[in-house]
């Protein structure tokens, strides 16, 4: 089961769908190498409306096609796949597992678009750049 979680309000629940092309009885989505998709009308879902605080954001699954670069009014809520009925513990340490890499991924993306350059920890090539030629 894929269970999500509010990048606004944290609320933690499994990511169903009610139908985005027609109307159905709730479905639990199922992941595929495309993200997440409805079992009952076959959509791809690459959003989903929070159930607590209403609020739109996009869906950041692991082993998915990556989602577009964020923006400033973008939100991600990541997407984790459990046993039906995991513990609250057990479901925060994945986000946990999910979060780790997309942050260490973000950050390389920014320093590309800041810098024009990948940072490195161990041959830093600043010293070869205009920047560092006096």
């Amino acid at each position: 089961m894929l269970y999500t979680r509010c990048a606004f309000c944290s609320a933690i629940g499994p990511l169903m769908c009610a139908g985005t092309l027609f109307p159905h009885q709730p479905l639990a989505a199922v992941q595929t190498p495309y993200g997440a998709v409805c079992p009952g009308c076959g959509s791809v879902m690459t959003g989903f409306l929070c159930p607590h605080c209403m609020t739109q954001q996009y869906l950041l699954l692991s082993g998915a096609s990556a989602p577009a670069m964020p923006g400033a009014n973008q939100a991600y809520a990541p997407v984790v796949q459990a046993k039906q009925g995991a513990s609250r513990s057990k479901l925060m340490q994945l986000f946990e597992d999910i979060a780790t890499p997309v942050a260490r991924e973000l950050g390389k993306a920014v320093a590309q678009a800041a810098f024009g350059q990948q940072p490195s920890g161990q041959n830093s090539t600043w010293q070869q750049s205009s920047w560092g030629q006096w």
